[in-house]
């Protein structure tokens, strides 16, 4: 725990102190983000024109569309809106709410990992939005030569590591290295390779500011509140979550979560591939 963490506030002062807390940050923001200023607000500007990016790389005769880790079924919904046939599926049950919501019956929406998915038919392009990580490599590229046609695409948008000498703060993400090998041996063909690292990078400068001035305070405004409310539970707690704590602390306030050690340990990569016949 900090050593300087602020005094507990009464009830009203300590409401006023987070709402403080939460207002500072979400209008403090001035660095640039797709051509944006990186403010609470515009995040879902710059979400839109990542979403466009991804879309306009669709090769031109693509009809039905895999929506695959679909989310919230914005990108479903887009491309629903230009004509596209579309299937949606995620194994996360809320977020398929969410995803029938925004496609409006107008899609098929399948609770399941892509995986362990069966479908009838087969699909000109398979999109992987920020899900591909999730997956191993060489399983979704067989699941996903089953259910291509004939000279189909799959399309991946997505984060993966790069070599380094240090351990990366920021997790998540295919080898590169891996996965470019594993590529090279299989039957896709790379038709569009772009690096979008430094359009991402922001982000996690947004997310860094967010823990220096909105979330960090408020965890140590609820931390210092609770011990002096609840003083011999939070002694427990410290005592038998200790580590836990110290990890948690660790991870998230050691300011190393941003653009910059995103650049150093990430890339992330928009690629088109083109399923090849078989030898």
């Amino acid at each position: 725990m900090s050593p300087d963490r602020a005094p507990a506030l009464q009830s009203p002062e300590f409401g006023l102190a987070l709402g403080l807390v939460a207002a500072r940050f979400a209008v403090g923001m001035k660095d640039l983000h797709y051509g944006l200023e990186l403010t609470l607000a515009n995040l879902p500007a710059a979400q839109a024109h990542y979403t466009d990016q991804v879309i306009a790389d669709i090769p031109p005769g693509v009809k039905r569309i895999l929506d695959v880790g679909c989310g919230a079924g914005n990108t479903a919904r887009k491309l629903l809106d230009l004509g596209y046939e579309v299937d949606c599926l995620s194994p996360n049950a809320w977020l398929n709410d969410e995803a029938k919501a925004a496609v409006g019956g107008r899609a098929r929406v399948f609770l399941s990992k892509f995986e362990d998915i069966s479908l009838d038919g087969t699909y000109d392009l398979i999109l992987f939005s920020e899900s591909f990580l999730f997956m191993k490599a060489s399983v979704a590229l067989a699941k996903a030569e089953s259910l291509l046609s004939p000279g189909g695409y799959i399309l991946i948008s997505d984060i993966f590591k790069v070599p380094s000498d240090e351990k990366s703060p920021i997790g998540g993400g295919q080898d590169i290295r891996r996965y470019r090998t594993l590529m090279a041996e299989s039957r896709f063909e790379q038709l569009k390779d772009t690096d979008v690292t430094d359009r991402i990078a922001p982000t996690f400068d947004l997310l860094q500011r967010a823990y220096v001035e909105a979330i960090r305070p408020a965890y140590d405004l609820i931390v210092a509140r609770n011990e002096v409310r609840y003083p011999w539970v939070m002694k427990f707690i410290r005592w038998k979550f200790r580590k836990k704590l110290e990890r948690l602390e660790a991870k998230h306030f050691t300011g190393k979560r941003d653009g910059a050690h995103f650049r150093r340990h990430k890339t992330y990569r928009r690629m088109l591939y083109r399923l090849l016949p078989p030898a």
